[in-house]
């Protein structure tokens, strides 16, 4: 049985996906030897996402990538995501007023990246063909106290992404 990391200031610099079921799939962010929390996936026609970390539990929800808002589990709200799905920019609006941009590192490589307003690299994710992807979070960054979320944006902006590809086919 896996630990659960205490704070989000514990977190590694490197950090792994583990996918967990077939039908209902859930999604693990470890280093792995701890876990730092879980994305899975509630409802039919109008799934939510719902992030479980260790202390804290956020659903994310809305029409596609037009305006989703994260919430508590209580209701109570923590920001927004907005942009164009397709488009190379997505913007999260925390309501204490921090922002970051979720950008396209380069047109060849599935690198993306969360990016404070000051242009200071936050999160990286790196997809890699066949095998789990990778999430960087940078040293100064751990501080932040979006860090968790922005992780698990990064990698539902990844598997949203992944499904409309595999629609289109």
């Amino acid at each position: 049985m896996r630990q659960e990391a205490p704070r989000t200031r514990s977190l590694a610099n490197e950090l792994t996906v583990k996918p967990n079921g077939f039908w209902k799939p859930t999604f693990t962010l470890t280093d792995g030897q701890n876990s730092y929390g879980t994305l899975r996936y509630e409802g039919v026609w109008r799934p939510k996402v719902i992030v479980e970390a260790t202390d804290q539990t956020w659903v994310i929800s809305g029409m596609k990538w037009r305006n989703i808002k994260i919430t508590t589990a209580q209701g109570e709200p923590l920001g927004t995501v907005s942009g164009n799905f397709w488009g190379n920019k997505i913007t999260f609006t925390a309501i204490d007023g921090f922002t970051a941009t979720f950008i396209t590192q380069s047109l060849w490589k599935s690198i993306f990246s969360w990016q404070a307003t000051d242009g200071t690299e936050l999160v990286t994710f790196k997809a890699r063909a066949f095998k789990q992807p990778l999430i960087y979070i940078n040293e100064q960054a751990k501080q932040n106290q979006w860090i968790l979320i922005l992780a698990f944006l990064a990698l539902e902006i990844q598997l949203t992404r992944q499904k409309h590809a595999v629609a289109a086919m």
